[in-house]
């Protein structure tokens, strides 16, 4: 892997009940940075993010390894994303290894959603886009981050932890956008993921899913962090998603009422 430090992996995912407008709304998938120092492995992410086609960016936290070390990971995003936030707009959620002081830090652009939603625009349509604060034990509020979304709309939901997907109210949200497992970091042949850092099965530590009506994206992120701070088996990488309705799709596969046409 040393000569492609960062993947680029693209996904179509197809949801029974996206609006038409939004039917080629492309978000860019990016998590577990674990800020401490730029690397190849920062640099190649960037520059993937700088020539990628996409309407907005998803960043699932895990911005630093050490909340008290949050300074140091806040100057390393600045630097990050800046020249991102000139392309697309980037919304994001804080994940347990950084300080909240993170989402309020001057000169950072991304807006942090801390249990709450937007209400955003695509080619005349109208999605809501929520966030979990999942920085802190107990910070999260589900009822109140999705509680500003009417029932009928298109919600997409970031959070952290992809275990939040089995307490979502069945059929509330399309789609959530995940990090924290890393894909399991170190990966075995055969076996895949031995340790996936959250209370889901192995095999939900990367990638698309679906769970009672939601479907689930896993990011297998980007950075590192100890015990064992390397990956074997799973490269770090930046996920383009492409949403489309079913019928825009030929080759998808159905699973519990939504389909998910898993890219190349």
């Amino acid at each position: 892997m040393r000569d492609q430090p960062v993947i680029a992996r693209r996904h179509t995912v197809v949801v029974g009940n996206i609006p038409a407008e939004l039917s080629g709304l492309r978000i860019a998938h990016i998590s577990d940075f674990h800020f401490h120092r730029w690397n190849r492995v920062t640099q190649a992410a960037q520059d993937l993010l700088l020539t990628a086609d996409y309407d907005l960016v998803a960043a699932t936290g895990d911005f630093g390894t050490s909340p008290r070390r949050w300074a140091r990971a806040a100057d390393l995003m600045r630097r990050f994303f800046e020249p991102i936030a000139q392309r697309a707009p980037i919304y994001a959620v804080l994940g347990n290894h950084d300080n909240p002081a993170m989402a309020t830090a001057p000169d950072i652009p991304l807006v942090f959603l801390r249990n709450e939603s937007v209400s955003l625009r695509h080619s005349g349509g109208v999605f809501e886009l929520a966030g979990l604060d999942q920085g802190l034990f107990g910070a999260e509020d589900m009822r109140t981050a999705l509680g500003g979304t009417r029932r009928h709309d298109f919600t997409i939901l970031l959070a952290h932890y992809p275990s939040t997907v089995f307490r979502l109210p069945p059929g509330r949200v399309a789609l959530q956008l995940s990090g924290h497992t890393h894909g399991g970091q170190i990966r075995l042949p055969y076996l895949g993921c031995i340790w996936a850092n959250d209370r889901i099965p192995l095999r939900m530590s990367r990638g698309l899913h679906t769970v009672a009506g939601t479907i689930l994206h896993t990011s297998p992120g980007i950075g590192v962090c100890p015990p064992i701070p390397v990956r074997i088996n799973c490269p770090a990488e930046v996920t383009l998603l492409a949403l489309q309705p079913a019928e825009r799709v030929t080759d998808a596969v159905q699973t519990e009422g939504l389909a998910v046409a898993v890219g190349h």
